[in-house]
């Protein structure tokens, strides 16, 4: 599998459980292995975690949570997330290894898996894609994510009537959309703030 997630970009973070591709505007997608407490010495079980961490949200969350810069984003931290099963992305399957054969059977179902998903996932980390022509995988979660992208830019009308036109009045005042609006105000006065900093010290 890791030979695999290679071929398509994706670099192992330490521990080779967790694998990421970064888009230049610092968006990752996460494939992450998750053992399963019902492993036992005879047979391990686990997940596949398949996660889009966009970059505002992880900033935030980094933020709000204390963590370093250089901390690296998982599968937890995405802001859409999946189970790569026996059918793609559905279910909440789990994979078995007992023996050598399962260790084959499985990882070649595994690597036919990823490479069908592939084009489907790789898309996400085209914000054109994500903002302008949403794909289907992304459910109809795909506004929020639209949202924090676009609140990158501070709130704007677009964003505005996304958030408080487009989407039903019940959600208006709801934890997410008052968290991107809260992100886009604060994307304003940092940019306020560096601009004041450029002019004082010209």
């Amino acid at each position: 599998m890791s030979a695999d997630l290679a071929g398509h970009g994706f670099t192992p973070g330490a521990g080779g459980q967790v694998f990421r591709r970064f888009s230049d505007e610092g968006d990752a997608l996460v494939v992450e292995v998750q053992i399963s407490d019902h492993s036992t010495t005879s047979e391990k079980v686990f997940y596949l975690n398949v996660a889009l961490v966009l970059a505002p949200t992880w900033a935030w969350d980094r933020q709000r949570t204390g963590r370093p810069a250089t901390a690296l984003p998982r599968h937890v931290d995405g802001i859409w997330r999946r189970r790569l099963g026996s059918s793609g992305l559905s279910g909440d399957d789990q994979w078995r290894v007992a023996d050598d054969n399962t260790a084959g059977e499985v990882s070649a179902q595994i690597r036919r898996h990823l490479d069908e998903i592939m084009p489907h996932l790789l898309p996400l980390l085209d914000r054109a894609v994500v903002l302008e022509r949403p794909p289907g995988i992304l459910g109809p979660g795909a506004w929020l994510l639209r949202a924090w992208l676009l609140a990158e830019q501070g709130p704007t009308e677009v964003l505005r009537h996304l958030l408080f036109v487009e989407r039903p009045p019940a959600t208006h005042n709801s934890v997410p959309t008052r968290t991107v609006w809260a992100y886009a105000n604060r994307q304003t006065r940092a940019t306020e703030q560096a601009d004041a900093a450029r002019a004082h010290d010209g």
